[in-house]
């Protein structure tokens, strides 16, 4: 028997040695690139000609020195609304010459490769320079600093396996009136309780982005207002559609992450926190799709009936047809 637990207790000793291993040599490996940049997004409007300068901060996390690439990518949204982009080889747009107006700069010099020291921090300058007949329209890509000893280096959004990146949204010329519809509003038809998820896909269906805002408004059955929810300002690409969330999920707790992924597992969702319903609801959605239009309005129901209230009205049903079946057997 003694024998026995002590083989039992070394292999556990040694399975708690070969985890500790395996996870040394990860957070070894993690820790070997460590970059940080800011902004993480850089909106641009502009009309030709222009010469155009933002600032890019990007630092060094790491006791190691690092040897960067810059890359430039192009990025469209999904097809699934949910704001993840897909990233192309060159830069896509009206110009195809664009990519030879874009430089970064250390600077007056213009930079492919460069090197950061163990914390070093460094201040660079996105240049895009425009000329009085290029084409209007809008351009979006990433500035990406890729380290030189990564291959096959996977893009995604704006943090990449080894390297990191900040999305660039410019738009050259007036923008026109914006065009696009709500595409989906909905709410489950019957709630138990809350929090009530809020389905809200916008539409746009401009050459150019928005960044729409609104509200969501909800009544009871007296037509009281019961509450209302703020729809976050998100960015919507040029003939793109996406889901829109409430500014509580600007900063979300765990407690609201927990709350959205198990109310919603397909797409982002609005969220009303209140918790105790009963009767019947209707939600309006007021949408500013821009900051000059249009707006749209439209709304939906949906009933809330507590679980407890389910089995006493059920339990009801049953008694009342089990008495009406008796007088009907006597009759």
């Amino acid at each position: 028997m003694k024998k026995s637990l002590l083989i039992l207790l070394l292999v556990f000793v040694s399975l708690l040695s070969s985890i500790y291993y395996l996870v040394s040599i990860v957070g070894a490996q993690g820790d070997e690139f460590s970059l940080g940049i800011y902004p993480p997004i850089i909106e641009i409007n502009t009309e030709p000609p222009a010469d155009i300068e933002a600032g890019i901060n990007i630092q060094n996390l790491n006791d190691l020195p690092q040897n960067l690439k810059i890359i430039l990518k192009s990025f469209s949204p999904s097809e699934t609304g949910d704001g993840t982009l897909g990233y192309k080889g060159t830069i896509e747009g009206p110009d195809s010459l664009i990519l030879q107006k874009i430089k970064v700069y250390d600077q007056e010099n213009a930079l492919d490769i460069f090197s950061l020291d163990p914390f070093e921090s460094r201040e660079l300058t996105l240049k895009i320079n425009l000329d009085s007949d290029d084409p209007l329209g809008d351009y979006y890509f990433s500035v990406i600093f890729v380290s030189q000893e990564t291959q096959g280096t996977d893009v995604s959004q704006s943090q990449i396996s080894g390297g990191i990146g900040t999305n660039v949204i410019l738009s050259v010329g007036q923008k026109g009136v914006a065009q696009g519809e709500i595409k989906e509003f909905s709410i489950p038809r019957i709630l138990s309780s809350g929090p009530v998820p809020i389905t809200l896909l916008l539409q746009n269906n401009s050459p150019h982005y928005v960044v729409p805002t609104g509200r969501i408004t909800i009544r009871d059955m007296l037509g009281r207002e019961a509450g209302q929810v703020s729809i976050l300002p998100r960015y919507i690409l040029a003939n793109s559609a996406r889901f829109m969330i409430d500014t509580d999920q600007a900063s979300p707790s765990a407690s609201l992450e927990e709350q959205i992924s198990r109310l919603s597992k397909k797409h982002a969702v609005l969220i009303w926190p209140k918790k105790f319903l009963f009767g019947l609801y209707t939600a309006y959605a007021h949408v500013k799709l821009s900051e000059n239009g249009p707006v749209f309005e439209t709304k939906t129901s949906f009933v809330a009936l507590p679980v407890y209230m389910l089995f006493a009205i059920s339990f009801l049903a049953f008694v009342l047809i089990g008495i009406y079946l008796r007088v009907k057997r006597k009759i």
